[in-house]
């Protein structure tokens, strides 16, 4: 694991179409979520790298982000 600090205005993006997830828990939850996600279509290499929560003592988090585009009503 990599100890790295967490800035959330890296992430401060005003454009509506872009979803950011941001999952907290313990590494192997953390883990297991990104996995199961496979099944809905996301890729296991579009999530960060899961690092440690330094406030919080076997915590880790994880992000996405990912670009929504509206479903188009005909």
């Amino acid at each position: 694991m990599t100890t790295a600090t967490f800035n959330l205005e890296n992430f401060g993006n005003c454009d509506p179409r872009v979803l950011t997830i941001l999952v907290i828990g313990t590494e192997e939850n953390i883990r297991n979520y990104i996995y199961s996600q496979r099944y809905l279509g996301i890729e296991v290499n579009t999530w960060s790298k899961i690092i440690p929560v330094s406030s919080c003592p076997g915590k880790y988090m994880s992000l996405l982000n990912r670009t929504i585009i509206p479903n188009q009503a005909s």
